[in-house]
């Protein structure tokens, strides 16, 4: 952040080549044009200030200027961790993913900069799928499977993914929410955004049922919030939705199970948390659930 007498504070975002994880994680400093290029899509599709704007750029750094999120803005992950489950703001955030997922697609950026899948696959598929099939040998074909599925989607089905969806970077503020980080955006897969966001809010779930089994209720409601605003925002426009909610389950099982065993675990889970989210991951790839319904049905069970 940057203060400027006299004129609004702003962001300075350059790339570090490490990312900041306890294991060694490198990645390559061109992934900031990935989102610089994403915020120029979403600039156009999405209501003004809900993502930041571009202010310059330094193309030989490696860095962007953006605008400031508001001083009263926090990240939704702090809320959810501090037991505010707020239903309303699920859905509204499942309205923006549908507007991003149903209105994206003839953006011409997805023809350019954002056709290039390399980054998701170094960032998002290895440290994620990739890894967590050699802790799962067993499921090793489902992964695969998966990972090819993402390759061979038809153009028709794609769409601007964002690939880290996720609480920890949408920011509450008193006049709406602001989306975060985009580095692994590309044209792919939309159930992966799926996939990715619903396992950060039944990990979310799992870690504040096991506190306060009270909390459970609320944490659920955060899912059905969320599906219901994006499939009604996004409607057919990706396909039939019953085919896009098995390829969500699929992810979701996948997502879950690699933020216990992949390169990035989530950090606030202890040994029992850990425990129920590779059960509930295992009986999502073991149960197959084909709706909505269903999968809840699952994740109920397990926790």
């Amino acid at each position: 952040r940057v203060d400027v007498r006299g004129r609004p504070p702003f962001v300075v975002k350059q790339c570090r080549e490490r990312l900041r994880v306890a294991v060694e994680w490198l990645a390559r400093l061109d992934r900031i044009w990935v989102e610089h290029a994403t915020l120029g899509v979403l600039g156009d599709i999405l209501p003004d200030g809900t993502v930041p704007r571009v202010l310059f750029e330094d193309r030989a750094e490696y860095l962007f200027a953006m605008t400031c999120a508001p001083d009263d803005a926090t990240t939704w992950k702090a809320l959810l961790m501090d037991g505010r489950a707020d239903a309303a703001i699920a859905s509204k955030l499942g309205t923006l993913l549908g507007t991003i997922h149903a209105e994206a697609p003839m953006h011409p950026a997805l023809k350019t900069t954002l056709a290039d899948t390399s980054l998701f696959d170094e960032l998002r598929v290895d440290p994620y799928y990739r890894t967590t099939a050699r802790a799962h040998p067993a499921l090793g074909d489902r992964f695969d499977a998966l990972i090819s599925s993402m390759a061979d989607l038809p153009e028709v089905r794609r769409t601007l993914v964002l690939g880290d969806f996720s609480p920890k970077n949408i920011l509450v503020h008193g006049g709406g929410l602001v989306l975060l980080d985009f580095e692994c955006a590309h044209a792919g897969d939309p159930a992966f955004d799926l996939g990715f966001f619903l396992s950060h809010l039944a990990l979310k779930r799992i870690h504040k049922s096991l506190q306060n089994p009270d909390d459970g209720p609320r944490y659920r409601a955060l899912l059905d919030a969320f599906w219901t605003a994006y499939l009604g925002r996004v409607g057919d426009r990706l396909g039939p939705q019953s085919e896009l909610t098995r390829r969500a389950v699929e992810h979701t099982a996948a997502c879950l199970l690699a933020r216990v065993d992949g390169k990035s675990p989530v950090e606030y889970l202890d040994d029992r948390g850990r425990d129920v989210a590779r059960r509930s991951a295992l009986d999502l790839f073991a149960n197959r659930p084909a709706t909505w319904d269903a999968m809840l049905a699952t994740l109920d069970a397990a926790l």
